[in-house]
């Protein structure tokens, strides 16, 4: 059984950064899913969406700093909250779902989303180009999913 918090883990040695994401399982991204089961702090998370197959497909990755990854979810999910009507009208109709894993360091999180997003592309690219801190030689991941799903 999987028992894992759904945290960020750091190792640094000789330079490098060895991170283990820990998911939370997936969530449907409906408000009321989102309210009542995410977190108020800081961490990362990927959005996706079901195509017409029924596959899931990655739709946003990033990190929640400031106002942590419930606001920023609730933020993002809902269509009417939405002020770009692009935007919008991408979101309507599609059902959303979502996974997350908490962490207290900015860089952390800047680290790991950067090596997400270089391995699987999400559909949605932010307007700003991913940075990673600088702080490592190389980075090195793995991931641990209730629901089995990782994205490398």
């Amino acid at each position: 059984m999987y028992t894992k918090e759904p945290v960020i883990e750091i190792m640094t040695r000789n330079g490098n950064g060895y991170f283990t994401v820990n998911w939370s399982k997936i969530l449907t991204g409906d408000k009321y899913s989102i309210q009542t089961g995410v977190p108020s702090m800081s961490g990362i998370y990927e959005i996706y969406y079901k195509d017409h197959y029924g596959k899931l497909v990655l739709m946003e990755i990033n990190f929640a700093w400031y106002g942590g990854v419930r606001a920023e979810l609730r933020r993002i999910t809902d269509p009417t909250l939405e002020e770009d009507a692009s935007r919008r009208a991408f979101l309507e109709g599609k059902k959303l779902f979502f996974r997350y894993s908490l962490s207290r360091s900015i860089k952390d999180m800047q680290d790991t989303v950067f090596f997400l997003a270089q391995s699987n592309p999400p559909v949605r690219q932010p307007e700003e180009p991913r940075e990673h801190s600088g702080r490592f030689r190389r980075i090195y991941l793995k991931e641990t999913s209730p629901n089995k799903i990782t994205t490398i």
